[in-house]
């Protein structure tokens, strides 16, 4: 029988982006057959853009229509077909009535802003989401947790997501598929390897959200010893800075004495450089739907230092994750990075370049687009052999 998914999510993120990259991942691994037994039957989404009002009817009303509507050609088409909604803020794109041959899946990334938690640190409870809900936030909200209620598997990209979608969501069964990235893109040239930053580069990558715990950092740099923060450059890029967070950690490290490097948003391949350049990549966060930046690191070769916490911690070896407020044990980590640096350079006079790690470059393997469309394959399979049909439409 044929077997058909109908990929569909609301605004046309860009690749840039976190949920464009994962949505962009799906699409092609069907549309290139390499989810086995099933292959991509169209993908509907919308631009982005438009004045406040259009925007809310487009995603209420016009773009739900029209999904309802290439749902019912698709299907008509015969065999089985599976609607395959891409991020859990488009959840409310899940009909309530589908054909007979038609299942329901939500990819789930995070449970931040439809289930959030609060997350007790050293420094002070944390909450996953902070935004402001308005009456309108509250309604749109109602409505993804209706549609994730409505789909018949929910496809989480960690295991900690599992966890909570089984608790919040538990009449909705469950898979779990990592996000694939393309290993040969991430690869270090070992024949040609890169001439390294200045000092003793260490990358950090994201915004200036409370979960991404910057001021943490700052504070564990701070807290080396002065034979260290003389050496260290650390390099911070992504979009999302804030004016006052730039400023507060331009301060800190002018008072650390420690070189700094900002950039915003930047081109792939500076940031794929920089993966090659530094000595390690640094994510202190305590809360992560996924976690590309240490994946992407790994899959490069380059060590990194991650707080143990769900998801993102679970991601990397054991020796690889920090306490989330332990500032004495990222010091401690801090100080072997340098001391590696130090050795291999002759204290900063010799700048050879950092070999990659093969430890991590083993690891990441479980990371690839080929795990990932097995993973695919296996849920979607499930879906439509356990018996379960959809309603009547």
């Amino acid at each position: 029988m044929d077997r058909h998914v109908l990929v569909v999510r609301g605004g046309a993120l860009g690749r840039d982006t976190g949920l464009g990259a994962a949505h962009a991942g799906v699409v092609r691994l069907l549309a290139s057959h390499e989810v086995q037994g099933w292959s991509l039957s169209a993908e509907v989404d919308h631009p982005l853009g438009g004045m406040g009002p259009r925007r809310l009817l487009r995603r209420w009303w016009f773009h739900p229509r029209r999904v309802r509507q290439r749902l019912k050609q698709r299907a008509r088409e015969g065999g089985r077909l599976v609607l395959l909604v891409t991020d859990q803020e488009q959840a409310h794109l899940v009909p309530r009535r589908v054909p007979r041959n038609v299942s329901k899946a939500v990819i789930v990334h995070d449970l931040f802003v439809l289930a959030p938690r609060t997350i007790p640190l050293a420094d002070g409870a944390m909450k996953e989401w902070s935004g402001r809900r308005g009456l309108v936030r509250w309604l749109d909200i109602r409505r993804l947790r209706r549609g994730l209620k409505r789909a018949d598997l929910l496809i989480c990209v960690s295991e900690a997501t599992a966890d909570r979608c089984r608790g919040v969501f538990p009449k909705v069964p469950v898979a779990h598929v990592p996000t694939g990235i393309s290993l040969e893109r991430y690869a270090p040239d070992a024949e040609d390897p890169a001439q390294p930053e200045p000092g003793c580069a260490l990358l950090v990558v994201g915004n200036d959200h409370a979960r991404k715990r910057m001021n943490f950092l700052a504070k564990a740099i701070s807290a080396c010893p002065d034979s260290v923060r003389r050496d260290l450059h650390l390099v911070r890029v992504g979009g999302g800075q804030t004016e006052a967070g730039r400023r507060a950690l331009t301060q800190s490290m002018q008072d650390a004495d420690v070189r700094l490097t900002l950039k915003g948003r930047i081109e792939d391949e500076e940031l794929q450089r920089l993966r090659h350049t530094c000595e390690a990549l640094l994510f202190p966060s305590a809360a992560e739907g996924y976690g590309y930046p240490p994946v992407e690191a790994m899959a490069a070769g380059l060590p990194v230092l991650v707080a143990d916490m769900p998801n993102h911690g679970s991601m990397v070896p054991p020796e690889y994750r920090l306490p989330v407020d332990d500032v004495e044990a990222w010091v401690e980590a801090i100080g072997a990075l340098h001391a590696a640096w130090s050795d291999r350079t002759n204290a900063g006079t010799n700048p050879v370049p950092r070999p990659a790690d093969e430890t991590l470059l083993r690891h990441v393997e479980r990371f690839s687009f080929d795990a990932q469309a097995q993973a695919l394959a296996a849920a979607l399979d499930g879906l439509v052999d356990d018996g379960t049909e959809a309603s009547v439409d």
